[in-house]
């Protein structure tokens, strides 16, 4: 009666979801929403389960939120300029509310999305010790977009040993982001 056909997906991975639209609807000739997204909507519950294109579906247990480095919640992990193009530098800035200050993360490994837009955190081809951090389109599983958010608030590239950082631990506006080697007492690598 308008629910779609069944997807079973593990927590935080959903390679085998849904992927195209639902074919039954409460009401005979309602046509699928068109892409990127796909929705079932339920009435007289007032649930819509919703697809992504990719075949994920939507974490809701993460919400556009702020990173600030070490706890300090008036700088903010941000994206220079606002300009939403690949390459942009990210850096530290005060804390403002803009889209270039909103990012989608969840505990353990993902992602780390810039909210509303398909760019993603990303350490680049050759990351290492003090490789500057940008943004650049997300694409599934490209090793230079993988991070863990640990339980003690590092940010770490999945598999590499290295973390995001702030360069020399400043807070200057501008002080652009970085990968270095993870290190358990380093606070340029705290993250919250």
């Amino acid at each position: 009666m308008g629910f779609c056909d069944n997807a079973d997906c593990a927590y935080n991975n959903c390679s085998n979801a849904y992927t195209s639209p639902p074919t039954r609807f409460p009401n005979p000739g309602t046509v699928a929403p068109q892409p990127p997204l796909y929705g079932c909507p339920h009435t007289p519950s007032g649930f819509t389960v919703t697809f992504c294109p990719t075949g994920e579906i939507p974490n809701y247990q993460s919400r556009p939120d702020f990173i600030n480095p070490n706890g300090n919640s008036n700088k903010c992990l941000d994206v220079k300029g606002g300009v939403f193009v690949n390459g942009t530098p990210v850096q530290i800035y005060d804390c403002n509310g803009s889209q270039a200050q909103m990012w989608s993360i969840i505990r353990g490994n993902g992602t780390v999305r810039l909210s509303g837009t398909n760019y993603c955190l990303d350490a680049g081809s050759s990351p290492g010790n003090g490789v500057k951090v940008k943004i650049w389109t997300c694409y599934e599983g490209l090793v230079a977009q993988q991070w863990s958010w640990t339980d003690d608030n590092h940010i770490a590239l999945t598999g590499r040993g290295l973390c995001l950082d702030l360069t020399s631990g400043k807070l200057d506006n501008g002080n652009p982001v970085q990968t270095w080697q993870c290190m358990d007492a380093n606070q340029n690598q705290i993250w919250t």
